[in-house]
């Protein structure tokens, strides 16, 4: 019968392998994670690399890891960050990316506050927050794999013998030539959104994740970022938010509660590709957004064909234009935009609303029903002295087309598939004179770009 070593981590039960082992491997995997020893039947089994000692439990912490937070997907919001705890369980999360001082201030720290975690802190819908204490990671012999100690090993505390729940999240800035104590300042969440999602896993996996992470950071009180040099200078900056008690979350709300569905990028034939009519847009598929106020934003996690996620916090105009993207013309979201913030000045609103149509289409959060332009594959061209001299390789009489400045510009722009919405929306603002007019100009020339047979809709067969 194998004989396996459980351990917790982020809430599931791991089990490691230790049957195939030697007793020296096996007596130095029990020690190394002797803080975060669990009982009970383990969720899933590992088995540790045939190694020599150091470097099979360097592998195994990694393994352990990447396997727990995999068990644990859509669970929780899982954070690669540092926990720490008081007596009564208020754990305070330090976030940041790796060189911002995180597993430095952990274990300085941890030697005078409970010690969570320093690789992942999961927190769970109700506040309550999962400990993970691996073992640590320290140089013992700059020759040799980093030894993995457990942290009550390193004098780090252990955990409080109470529920442990999040009470606050702190962004870490640590900078050498700081002067004086460390500064605290509570952000604005569209400002933290891109550290907290770039430090997260498998945050697509979770039901509303953006709304979650906002229901934690209000009822912390914000996301704060301390600026900081030394790490022994954040203990009063972190027994003061402990000592605010721990954050009480509001019960969930999902899209679908708050009247927003995903769209498909699927444009209803009804209003699709009729010849004539003007291009209606659509939201793209997004896992997730939240209203941001004062000032008036939209934040929106939307996910590739990788499952990646990307957060892009959506201002000025763009909130009002995503928002009346249902397959609405631009006239419709012109309209929509001024009515949400009122007509802007000059004689027209639509150069501005077509900027920001064009700038959701090239972040992927809006889709169209037009055609998607490229140059022909058989065309020849040459950039010289920022001029373009282009030749259809089926022109009889071969007469290169001149495209110079804006037209050249253009050209460049066309080397992508890429809708005449896009590229009036680029030519626009790139003018710099948010006259209709460049709009106009830009499909009377990529018309005559179309009849030269130098460009050709994707899809259309070449001749």
């Amino acid at each position: 019968m194998p004989e396996v070593f459980c351990v917790d981590a982020v809430g599931a039960r791991i089990g490691i392998d230790l049957s195939g082992l030697d007793e020296v491997r096996a007596a130095a995997i029990r020690r190394a994670w002797a803080d975060a020893a669990a009982d009970g039947i383990p969720d899933v089994v590992v088995t540790p690399a045939d190694a020599p000692v150091e470097s099979m439990l360097s592998g195994l912490s990694q393994l352990v890891t990447i396997t727990a937070i995999d068990a644990a997907r859509g669970q929780a919001w899982m954070l690669h960050a540092a926990g720490l705890a008081n007596e009564t369980g208020e754990v305070v999360v330090l976030v940041g990316p790796s060189g911002r001082g995180k597993t430095t201030a952990s274990r300085v720290l941890g030697r005078e506050f409970g010690y969570v975690s320093d690789e992942t802190v999961a927190i769970e819908e109700s506040g309550r927050v999962r400990a993970y204490r691996k073992p640590l990671s320290v140089i013992e012999d700059p020759a040799l794999p980093k030894a993995q100690v457990p942290p009550s090993a390193a004098g780090l505390r252990p955990l409080p013998d109470a529920t442990l729940r999040v009470c606050a999240i702190v962004l870490l800035d640590r900078r050498p030539d700081h002067d004086g104590a460390p500064e605290v300042e509570v952000l604005d969440l569209g400002d933290a959104l891109g550290d907290l999602v770039e430090q997260s896993s498998f945050l697509t996996h979770a039901d509303a994740p953006l709304q979650f992470i906002a229901d934690v950071a209000s009822a912390a009180g914000g996301v704060r970022r301390v600026v900081y040099r030394e790490a022994d200078e954040l203990v009063p900056v972190i027994a003061a938010l402990m000592d605010a008690g721990s954050a009480v979350l509001p019960a969930r709300t999902t899209p679908a509660q708050s009247g927003w569905e995903p769209a498909s990028e699927a444009l209803p034939q009804a209003v699709a590709n009729t010849p004539g009519a003007p291009p209606r847009f659509r939201r793209a598929d997004w896992a997730d957004h939240i209203e941001l106020h004062d000032p008036d934003r939209v934040a929106v996690l939307s996910v590739d064909t990788r499952g990646r996620g990307t957060v892009r916090v959506l201002a000025g105009i763009a909130p009002a234009v995503w928002r009346a993207a249902d397959g609405a013309s631009l006239d419709e979201l012109a309209a929509a935009a001024v009515a949400a913030y009122g007509t802007p000045p000059g004689p027209d609103a639509a150069p501005a609303v077509l900027v920001a149509v064009g700038a959701l289409l090239d972040a992927g959060l809006l889709v169209s029903d037009e055609p998607h332009l490229r140059r022909r594959d058989d065309v020849a061209w040459v950039d010289r002295d920022d001029r373009v001299y282009a030749l259809a390789l089926d022109d009889v009489e071969g007469r290169p087309r001149l495209l110079e400045g804006t037209a050249a510009v253009l050209w460049d722009w066309l080397d992508e598939p890429v809708t005449l919405t896009q590229l009036s929306a680029r030519a626009t603002e790139h003018s710099g004179a948010f006259d209709h007019r460049v709009a106009e100009d830009v499909a009377a020339f990529v018309a005559e770009l179309v009849d030269l047979h130098l460009v050709a809709p994707v899809g259309e067969p070449e001749h």
